[in-house]
């Protein structure tokens, strides 16, 4: 097939020929399963007829089901593929009439099943009046059954005084159903319950077979649906991580592989084409056993990374993201390098606090807490002493003392302007050392 019809073929034309191709296997299984009864009943003699002219009229059946299904893969229409069918049910039907009447006819009743079973594929491919068709095929069938039947035609002709066998209706020349138990008789009464049932039955099987396939499509209609929402979703949930603000990695909660990275994630990792590589392997993490079992549980934590020779704090958040085999894990890692320097001064002795540029106390180390108090945060550096102005702004100078009152204690206060980051203004990072006690005002 070249590519140009390659490329314009109609997705529902192939969905159709694929049922056509089920509803042909249908029809080998029946032909093959109504050899069988006649090979069965043949070699344990069971019946008491020639096998040889079942055979070729089951091989009759066999060679025009595939001279039929040869046109399937050329057919280029729907109404194509739904007239095959339909003329391969057809057909099968009136070969498969033919093998049960030289078999017995009545004598088998539940030969007709084998017609029956294709019934259920049909229901995928023909019509609803194609359909309706097939399903006068199999009663036309069974009504042959009856027609050519001696004995019930004889019952129906004296007990309803309906004549079917008649020089005008049915020829005489046309055989009549062979016998293939001499020694079993059943009554015509029964043998037309039984005719009436297998047709109520295959009725049955093609209202509820149209039925079930009604009920799949309108479900594939709604599956396609949420399909196609779901595909927007995820190339929205994309875009979003995309797009997000700080370095956010999409990844697989089982297998660590990157889904989407934020273009920010790109640009601080220097990571191209992030998407399928291992999170791992991409950003080298410290612990990184840590990092697997954020994208299990979630939580966050605080991690050393190295980035081209430089060691980098990294803040790490983990949310989980939906629920068994495609569950995934959303991680934003922000660099927070003021813990580094929050933690090297809470480890000093002598009292260390820090003011934004706005005048408020935002950090006390462990010392400081003990000689101000841990209320202390969150208040103006200006109320803290008693020496009042804005005594932190050293501008332009990078540092500078001060001398503070408080109370009655005397502080040699050092200094220094910093800039942590640039988002943040700078900051005033304050050393005290107490001084001589302050004489108190008469």
């Amino acid at each position: 097939m070249s590519a140009a019809s390659t490329a314009t073929r109609d997705p529902q034309v192939d969905e159709v020929r694929q049922h056509k191709v089920m509803f042909d296997n249908t029809w080998t299984l029946a032909t093959v399963l109504a050899t069988a009864l006649a090979v069965l009943c043949w070699y344990f003699r069971l019946a008491q007829v020639n096998i040889g002219p079942v055979i070729c009229a089951l091989a009759g059946l066999a060679v025009a089901q595939l001279g039929i299904n040869s046109f399937t893969g050329r057919a280029g229409s729907k109404a194509t593929l739904q007239h095959l069918a339909l003329l391969s049910q057809l057909t099968g039907t009136l070969w498969l009439g033919v093998a049960w009447h030289l078999l017995g006819g009545l004598q088998q009743p539940l030969f007709p099943l084998f017609a029956i079973l294709p019934l259920v594929p049909a229901a995928l491919v023909l019509s609803f009046w194609q359909e309706q068709m097939a399903l006068l095929g199999l009663l036309v069938l069974l009504a042959s059954g009856v027609a050519l039947s001696p004995d019930t035609n004889s019952f129906i002709e004296e007990r309803y005084g309906i004549g079917i066998v008649s020089h005008y209706v049915l020829p005489g020349w046309i055989p009549r159903s062979h016998t293939a138990f001499s020694d079993v008789s059943t009554s015509p009464a029964y043998d037309l319950v039984l005719v009436a049932t297998v047709g109520i039955v295959g009725i049955a099987v093609s209202t509820t077979a149209r039925a079930l396939v009604a009920l799949c499509r309108r479900a594939t209609g709604r599956v396609s649906a949420l399909e196609g929402n779901l595909a927007q979703l995820l190339q929205q949930n994309a875009q979003l991580v995309t797009r997000a603000p700080t370095a956010e990695v999409l990844v697989s909660s089982a297998t660590g592989s990157i889904v989407a990275a934020s273009e920010r994630f790109a640009r601080t990792f220097e990571v191209a084409d992030a998407p399928g590589r291992f999170l791992l392997d991409t950003v080298a993490f410290a612990y990184p056993a840590v990092i697997r079992r954020l994208m299990t549980t979630g939580g966050e934590e605080i991690q050393a990374a190295t980035l081209h020779g430089r060691e980098l704090v990294l803040r790490v958040r983990a949310e989980i993201v939906g629920s068994g085999a495609s569950q995934t894990t959303a991680l934003s890692m922000e660099t927070c390098d003021e813990i580094c320097w929050r933690g090297a001064l809470d480890a000093l002795e002598e009292p260390v606090f820090v003011v934004n540029s706005r005048g408020v106390i935002v950090f006390l180390n462990r010392s400081a807490a003990r000689t101000l108090g841990s209320a202390a945060v969150g208040i103006a550096a200006a109320d803290l002493f008693d020496t009042g102005g804005a005594w932190w702004d050293i501008a332009p100078l990078e540092s500078a003392r001060r001398l503070l009152d408080r109370g009655e204690h005397r502080y040699l206060a050092s200094v220094r302007r910093e800039r942590v980051a640039e988002s943040i203004g700078e900051l005033s990072i304050v050393h005290l050392r107490e001084r001589e006690s302050v004489t108190p005002r008469v």
